[in-house]
């Protein structure tokens, strides 16, 4: 019941984009349990779905939908994802004590109803954070991504959460997953 109620909940929210994705059967990690930074290496599909541009006046949607090939690697003790397509590298960690809950709702899917699904508070799921800057149309820019661990089982791995993308006074927030290849 609580995998196909997943499936539809996910399915839903994931295929609102303009670009169909593949419906993905997935099954929420432990609650209280983060796996080895070393069980998550490997190659992944991320998928970027639609989500709001904001200018401190206004939002407007941001429409667009992508999905490329990225990979996590060890480097030392960190969790570094590195984007195939050339984006910049982000170094996760695990989200400490002094990260504050993850509380939100993206017109699409809610933390209350991924809890519902999860049967915990999904602050209680592995939460990774990764962070940084990069350069864009010769301008700074940073970012944020927040990922909980969703699905850890030995053949599959799959992240699910948000990102922000802050410069030159726009800030974007989309949806994001990253499934394992």
């Amino acid at each position: 019941m609580r995998g196909a109620a997943l499936a539809a909940l996910i399915g839903t929210a994931l295929l609102a984009g303009p670009v169909r994705a593949e419906v993905i059967e997935l099954f929420p990690s432990e609650c209280d349990a983060s796996p080895a930074l070393e069980d998550l290496v490997g190659p992944y599909r991320l998928s970027v779905f639609p989500g709001t541009l904001t200018d401190g006046v206004r939002s407007v949607a941001a429409s667009h939908h992508s999905s490329h090939a990225v990979s996590l690697i060890l480097m030392g003790e960190d969790l570094v994802l590195q984007d195939i397509s050339g984006g910049p590298a982000v170094s996760f960690r695990y989200v400490g004590p002094d990260e504050p809950g993850w509380r939100g709702d993206d017109g699409e899917v809610s933390t209350e109803e991924l809890a519902e699904i999860v049967g915990c508070d999904v602050n209680r799921l592995p939460r990774l954070i990764g962070s940084g800057t990069t350069m864009a149309d010769g301008g700074q820019v940073s970012f944020t991504y927040r990922l909980m661990v969703w699905n850890m089982t030995p053949e599959h791995a799959a992240l699910i959460g948000g990102m922000e993308w802050s410069g030159g006074g726009v800030t974007v927030t989309r949806r994001v997953m990253m499934e394992a290849q």
